[in-house]
């Protein structure tokens, strides 16, 4: 795929390419590493997310911002969005709503690593 290919794929499926390259100064190379870093750190952060969900500890809250501000850098807006109703839900101490809405969140987390697996191939 050609660089405008790749991106233009991206914006096909959700993922506001346009965020991801300012965050990554314009450089197509430096958004692929950033991307790359994401999908190397999926398995073990998405299983310490689930394992601190389930703790209710604050690290969750932690994590979750985490993801938020990744998701955010790389332009993949939903899972910023669903990630920070995370975040206020565990600070807020509203276990109730993680639990009831941890699968949806990962998901859209495993949806959007799937999407940037693609593109970054």
């Amino acid at each position: 795929m050609t660089e405008k290919e790749k991106l233009e794929y991206l914006k096909t499926q959700g993922i506001d390419a346009d965020t991801g390259m300012r965050y990554a100064d314009d450089s197509l190379d430096f958004y692929q590493e950033l991307i790359g870093i994401f999908l190397e750190e999926y398995e073990l952060k998405s299983q310490k997310v689930r394992e601190a969900a389930e703790c209710g500890d604050k690290e969750y809250t932690v994590l979750v911002h985490g993801l938020k501000n990744n998701a955010k850098a790389l332009g993949a807006s939903k899972l910023a969005d669903a990630a920070f109703e995370h975040e206020k839900a565990s600070k807020a101490g509203e276990r109730e709503y993680i639990a009831a809405n941890l699968r949806t969140l990962m998901d859209i987390w495993q949806k959007t690593v799937q999407i940037l697996g693609e593109m970054n191939n």
